[in-house]
């Protein structure tokens, strides 16, 4: 549901507060501190009738600053994996999630095919197999049990925009493990 920038006879001001969350729909202007912007009465009509609830999704901004979306707050993805041991991630070709490190910085982002077959935004809570972070392992190279860091990563940021996080730890000397969510890992030396 995306909304216009002007106002017609077929739209209704969506008001929202500073956590996006949908406080009201009307078809006049309140005087309120809440932020609003315009739908088409069909695009919103499920919340009219009471087929959605406000309560499930959040409104949000779009590249164009004039324009929002609504979009469900919170995502579940159900993918199961059959292993679920920790496994060290190796450099492998078409990844789903990719970890580089440059020495100083460890970034974590998922490949533009996973990106764009799930459609994530970053405002949106994000559950795989009913967990909200991603845990990664950064041990002694090749030593599993020698644990030196964990990083949790939420997958809303890990399946957008990604999460980058500073090591002191030299990029030769360590290794990272993870329990599978996803089919493919990689890991790349920058």
């Amino acid at each position: 549901m995306i909304s216009v920038i002007e106002r017609t006879n077929t739209c209704r001001a969506v008001y929202f507060d500073g956590f996006n969350k949908i406080i009201n729909i009307t078809n006049h202007i309140q005087e309120t501190k809440d932020l609003f912007a315009w739908f088409e009465i069909a695009d919103i009509e499920p919340f009219l009738t009471g087929e959605y609830k406000f309560s499930d999704y959040i409104v949000s901004r779009t590249d164009n600053p004039l324009i929002y979306e609504i979009i469900k707050s919170k995502i579940d993805i159900k993918r199961r994996n059959k292993d679920n041991q920790l496994h060290k991630i190796l450099t492998v070709e078409d990844a789903d999630i990719i970890l580089s490190f440059d020495g100083d910085e460890l970034s974590f982002t998922a490949s533009d095919d996973l990106k764009s077959s799930i459609e994530v935004d970053a405002n949106q809570l994000v559950s795989v197999a009913g967990k909200t972070d991603h845990g990664f392992f950064i041990t002694h190279k090749d030593r599993p049990d020698f644990l030196l860091t964990v990083v949790n990563v939420p997958f809303s940021e890990l399946l957008s925009t990604g999460k980058s996080v500073k090591l002191s730890y030299n990029k030769y000397n360590i290794s990272v493990y993870t329990q599978k969510y996803f089919d493919k890992y990689s890991w790349r030396k920058v």
